[in-house]
């Protein structure tokens, strides 16, 4: 099995995720501004919301990528949880719709979708950091980051062979995986903290296994937190460790973007 066939099969099924409730400072909550168009490829508008906290910046920032198997999915859900989280403790989070595999038109299929996907990513990315001012972010202190499929794009767009261009600072990995094309990690790559079920049936927890063995051979960060018997799409406030997931991704952003 090819390494595009094997991201397919895996993909199918990837499920969007399940909302979490948000942690963190109630008061740190500032606003947040809906639908902002980030790109327009093909005719589509490509939108994301800006999850913003109060206090005055420059903040470092986060974005994040929704799951749903390329094929479904939207912000709003999971992602929109973790950016309500993550606002409430200082950051702000770019919560992006991208192309699905419906918006490819004749011919789609998953491997394009999936590029799709993190051509969408670095789009995003580039208005973040081109908007920096308008947002209140620092530009050198961005990361990127999502769930299952969300994490895989993040992962590919950041450390795989079509990486894209603009680097974050770091990346947050949700079960998710690269298949295959983990030599292609190389060092002086950002950092990186994976969350996964050992019991994922959807993404084998091996993946990423396969990605940490990868970059610290290369010599770059990687924190794996191995959640006993979890399964795919874990709630943000299980506990790992004394801390929740939640707890945890933002102390390693925290770390990161300081």
């Amino acid at each position: 099995m090819d390494r595009r066939t094997a991201i397919l099969t895996a993909t199918a099924t990837l499920l969007a995720g399940a909302k979490v409730r948000a942690q963190g400072d109630p008061k740190r909550a500032g606003t947040v501004k809906s639908n902002v168009e980030y790109a327009s490829v093909g005719g589509k508008s490509l939108r994301l919301d800006v999850h913003l906290p109060t206090g005055k910046g420059p903040f470092p920032a986060i974005v994040l990528v929704h799951g749903g198997g390329f094929t479904g999915g939207a912000k709003g859900g999971y992602t929109g949880e973790l950016a309500r989280h993550l606002a409430r403790n200082g950051f702000v989070a770019f919560d992006i719709d991208y192309r699905l595999m419906r918006d490819l038109g004749p011919g789609a299929s998953l491997p394009k979708a999936i590029a799709a996907a993190q051509e969408d990513l670095a789009r995003a990315f580039d208005f973040v950091i081109s908007e920096s001012k308008t947002f209140g972010i620092d530009p050198d202190r961005v990361a990127v980051g999502g769930g299952s499929a969300g994490a895989i794009t993040s992962l590919l767009a950041t450390y795989g062979p079509d990486r894209m261009k603009r680097r974050p600072k770091a990346v947050v990995g949700l079960w998710g995986g690269m298949y295959g094309q983990e030599s292609a990690i190389q060092r002086g790559d950002p950092p990186m903290l994976l969350v996964h079920g050992t019991a994922d049936k959807t993404v084998a927890f091996a993946l990423s296994e396969a990605i940490v063995a990868a970059a610290r051979k290369v010599g770059v960060e990687a924190v794996l937190m191995r959640v006993e018997n979890g399964g795919h799409t874990l709630p943000l406030n299980q506990r790992y460790q004394g801390r929740t997931i939640a707890e945890s991704v933002t102390d390693f952003l925290k770390q990161q973007l300081k």
